[in-house]
């Protein structure tokens, strides 16, 4: 029986670990021939990856038993128009089956982001090469809804695709 809660439970039923899915992540991506690059520190990883017209950069970030896959765009609001980018992202919102589309309020970033807590599952390469998959296909699917958002922002210039 589960003791929900209980300390060092992913190790007695071998569970994944932090650890564990971080070694997956990386055998997926590098299976298939992905760039990327690993921050130990935050423990992220960080991969560019092509969309159907746009450049998408995904990060994806090993924590608390979870994995945050964030998308950020090359789009940032200014302070001006952060009630209707806001609304304007809410309304992509409501039809997404996962995931979200955010605006920062600090920064007026926006980006796509996605959290899946693997604390009782087994972690496959197959399920992130999918979550990936799945992020990218969300992205471009809102893409027209994002270039005419992107028309009220700035854009931002990415240093790797120029």
């Amino acid at each position: 029986m589960f003791g929900f809660g209980k300390k060092n439970e992913t190790k007695k039923y071998g569970l994944t670990g932090d650890d564990d899915v971080i070694t997956t992540i990386r055998k997926a991506l590098e299976s298939n021939d992905m760039k990327y690059q690993y921050s130990d520190d935050y423990k992220m990883f960080t991969v560019p990856i092509q969309g159907d017209d746009l450049p998408i950069m995904m990060n994806m970030v090993v924590q608390d038993a979870a994995i945050h896959f964030v998308c950020p765009l090359a789009l940032k609001a200014e302070p001006n128009n952060f009630e209707k980018v806001a609304w304007e992202l809410n309304g992509i919102n409501k039809t997404l089956p996962f995931g979200a589309f955010f605006l920062d309020p600090d920064e007026g970033l926006i980006s796509f982001e996605y959290g899946y807590i693997f604390v009782e599952t087994k972690m496959s390469q197959e399920f992130v090469l999918s979550m990936m998959k799945h992020m990218v296909k969300t992205v471009d699917q809102h893409d027209g809804d994002l270039k005419k958002l992107a028309e009220e922002v700035s854009k931002i210039p990415d240093a790797m695709y120029g």
